[in-house]
């Protein structure tokens, strides 16, 4: 049993995590989930930036892009914690120069010294 509560604190903590991300990007607060970037970050985002990048460097990076592309909202539709890479996605609607537009999300996490780190995200 003590397996299993292993792997259930895991999936709540998970959950945690993309509750965060969610609460930061319906509301274009990185601060609200900067503390998830590991030391190696893959994005890939709408405006062409893609590669990786340091916790820091992630961190100006969509910082950067939410200046641009302002969230109106962001919901997360679809979270697999059962695995040992959980992963989610929803939709970003968004504001660039006044003109809406919507971009589907993919968050991957994974798991560093016992703590889930982004180890993906993608808005395209």
């Amino acid at each position: 049993t003590s397996i299993i509560l292993a792997q259930e604190r895991k999936s709540i903590e998970a959950h945690k995590a993309f509750f965060r991300i969610e609460e930061g990007l319906n509301s274009s607060a990185v601060d609200k989930f900067s503390n998830y970037f590991g030391d190696k970050n893959y994005l890939s985002l709408a405006n062409g930036t893609t590669g990786y990048f340091s916790a820091n460097q992630s961190y100006y990076v969509i910082k950067d892009f939410l200046s641009v592309y302002q969230s109106v909202s962001f919901k997360l539709t679809n979270i697999v914690t059962e695995t040992s890479t959980p992963f989610a996605s929803g939709s970003l609607k968004y504001n660039n120069k006044g003109i809406r537009g919507t971009a589907t999300v993919f968050i991957a996490l994974y798991l560093i010294d016992n703590q889930w780190r982004i180890s993906q995200i993608t808005i395209n």
